[in-house]
């Protein structure tokens, strides 16, 4: 009965003992952020494939293997989340860092970035108020009022909007993107039921449609080893432009700073090779 009367909000635990990523780790170094969170998810599922029962044969029984598929499929949503606030902290990073492009035209840019996402930027006084309790960077407080950080050609042109001239995504990383959102999408809101519709919305996808999604025991191991090439691949095209935007003489320290927020570090540093 004691349970009963407990809030949920109190079940929240103030000070976790796992690692966790913050608003200021991300605005640190967005790909360390992101990749520590990869690899402990990663570990998380790999340490379940460890202790689950299994079978004389080797296969796991059916109490395991449901529960594999609930724990990926929980993980596919959580980890598409923190690929979310990568990219915002990416674009956020380079707002704050526009200070210092000499070319950067707030007019032109905020143009560009409501011709992509073909609506007006408007950031709501109850928006801005949310983050009145914390120190947010102004960058992170655009980001926030901006859609689009489900399609990656979007991305790619918000990136743009700076002045940075390559894709961010390649068409290989578009097409992987793709999936996996859809896949995000479908866990998050149609209960991992991928419906007709939404396979077609996505080629890859398209013969598997009306039908639950349940992932092999490889699966986030692959998203896991994925998604740290998409990240070293992404940031080493746009790293030299960045740099570019500081102008013909920038000054040693803003190169650094830009180089330091676009490195790229994991906890697997073997999946970077």
């Amino acid at each position: 009965m004691a349970n009963k009367l407990k809030a949920l909000e109190n079940y929240l635990v103030p000070t976790p003992n796992a690692r966790t990523t913050s608003l200021e780790a991300y605005s640190t170094s967005p790909a360390e952020a992101f990749l520590v969170s990869v690899c402990d998810a990663h570990d998380a599922f790999a340490h379940c494939l460890i202790k689950f029962t299994k079978k004389q044969d080797g296969t796991y029984n059916k109490d395991s293997d449901d529960s594999l598929r609930q724990i990926s499929l929980a993980l596919v949503g959580a980890l598409m989340g923190h690929f979310e606030t990568f990219q915002k902290a990416i674009f956020a990073g380079l707002v704050e860092r526009s200070a210092s492009f000499p070319e950067f035209n707030v007019d032109s840019f905020i143009s560009q970035i409501e011709k992509n996402l073909r609506s007006d930027v408007v950031i709501s006084p109850a928006r801005l108020l949310a983050f009145r309790s914390v120190k947010a960077p102004v960058g992170f407080v655009v980001a926030d009022s901006l859609k689009g950080w489900h399609k990656p050609a979007v991305f790619n042109a918000m990136l743009k909007a700076f002045g940075i001239r390559k894709d961010y995504f390649g068409g290989k990383e578009i097409s992987d993107l793709e999936v996996l959102w859809q896949l995000r999408h479908t866990i998050v809101h149609t209960g991992a039921w991928l419906t007709e519709p939404g396979a077609q919305k996505v080629k890859r996808l398209s013969k598997f449609g009306n039908a639950a999604i349940a992932f092999d025991a490889n699966f986030i191991n692959a998203v896991s080893r994925r998604l740290h090439r998409i990240l070293k691949d992404g940031n080493a095209r746009i790293e030299a432009e960045a740099v570019q935007l500081l102008g013909k003489s920038p000054l040693v320290s803003a190169v650094e700073d830009i180089q330091s927020f676009l490195a790229v570090r994991s906890p697997k540093k073997v999946w970077l090779k």
